[in-house]
């Protein structure tokens, strides 16, 4: 029985990766500065204008300026980074668009079926997922650890000047700060009761969501290689607050829905590599397929 939780819950909470679309990449045109006075220039020059001759009105008229055209080739770049720590309200209105809508349109009907699983779930999970072998999920899946080591990221880049890594942990701060303020604002409107009623914060589950979107900014900068790993610790955080008796498989279906859409909207433009994420049934399990594109 624990192996057939264990395998649903990872599989659906894997499942986001290959549900999603696309994002077009901004278009950012290269324009190639004409030099006015060249006789071989490939772009448009002024006309030959002969000086000993007075100027007549119709000359006059004729003669234009310079111009300059466009090149025919585009250059393909990332959006202009923004501040990690004053984007929340531009991210915020960006969360709400169609790719959102695609996450969430594929894992909410999930979640919403998984609770009438909910009590079996938490039960099994009692039963044969030991708290001790899910603690270190439970210690780094807080929003406190995802976001100190984005924090970090980020400062280790901008002290040593790579772009690169500076850009990195400015997307794992915004996805943290985007999935939580999402999250903390379904917890205090649905105010689910938690499985061990300590509170009525249990639905979404805030540690996945932080892990969950931490796993898919690494994705969508690295692809596969970081990816893969990053998404495996995602799901070890989700049995984890299930094994701690602290969420439903709903709470954490849902906190991985959020996690995945504000790690996708944070993002949008970057041009990493890709890979999708299948679930096939096999004898006695379920099986995991990774195919890049």
């Amino acid at each position: 029985m624990v192996l057939r939780v264990s395998l649903a819950v990872a599989a659906l909470l894997l499942g986001p990766a290959q549900w999603t679309i696309a994002q077009p990449l901004p278009a950012v045109a290269s324009v190639v500065a004409a030099d006015a006075g060249s006789t071989d220039s490939p772009i448009g020059s002024a006309p030959q204008v002969d000086a000993a001759a007075p100027p007549s009105a119709d000359s006059r008229s004729d003669v234009q300026p310079p111009t300059v055209a466009p090149a025919s080739g585009v250059t393909f770049g990332a959006p202009t980074p923004r501040s990690p720590f004053t984007s929340i309200g531009h991210d915020l209105k960006r969360f709400f668009s169609k790719d959102t809508a695609v996450v969430m349109g594929f894992m909410a009907p999930i979640a919403g079926v998984a609770l009438s699983w909910d009590n079996a779930g938490i039960e099994e999970s009692q039963q044969h997922l030991h708290k001790s072998a899910f603690e270190p999920g439970n210690i780094g899946g807080s929003f406190l650890i995802q976001t100190g080591a984005a924090i970090a990221t980020w400062g280790a880049g901008k002290v040593s000047g790579n772009r690169k890594t500076a850009e990195v942990g400015g997307d794992l701060i915004r996805a943290q700060f985007l999935s939580q303020l999402v999250v903390q604002g379904v917890k205090f409107t649905t105010r689910r009761e938690r499985p061990d009623s300590s509170n009525n914060q249990s639905f979404p589950s805030g540690h996945t969501s932080s892990a969950f979107g931490t796993a898919t900014v690494l994705e969508r900068h690295f692809g596969p290689k970081a990816g893969i790993p990053a998404y495996g610790f995602a799901t070890y955080v989700a049995l984890a607050r299930m094994s701690a008796n602290k969420h439903h498989l709903s709470d954490v279906l849902m906190g991985a829905a959020i996690g995945v859409a504000a790690g996708r909207t944070v993002t949008m433009g970057v041009a990493g590599a890709r890979f999708d994420l299948g679930v096939a049934p096999t004898q006695g399990g379920a099986a995991f397929t990774f195919t890049r594109r």
